[in-house]
């Protein structure tokens, strides 16, 4: 491949939306993202997920401002 046949290449839109789509497909699906992404699947005795509890942890606050940034004059 030469430089004239890769900016060829480089200038196909359907070149380019494949490559884009292999990208995604090889660096985040199927990998551990993805597992991470999915989260914990809650399970119900109920089967309608009315028995379900959810529980986060407690936010801790940094002082009684609750902007994320202040401006100091």
């Amino acid at each position: 491949m030469n430089r004239n046949s890769a900016r060829l290449l480089a200038q196909n839109p359907q070149i380019l939306k494949r490559l884009a789509k292999y990208m995604a497909q090889q660096c985040f699906r199927n990998t551990v993202l993805e597992n991470f992404h999915a989260g914990i699947t809650p399970y119900s005795e109920a089967g309608d997920y009315s028995d379900v509890v959810v529980k986060t942890p407690p936010v801790q606050s940094r002082g009684q401002n609750s902007r994320v940034s202040t401006i100091k004059r």
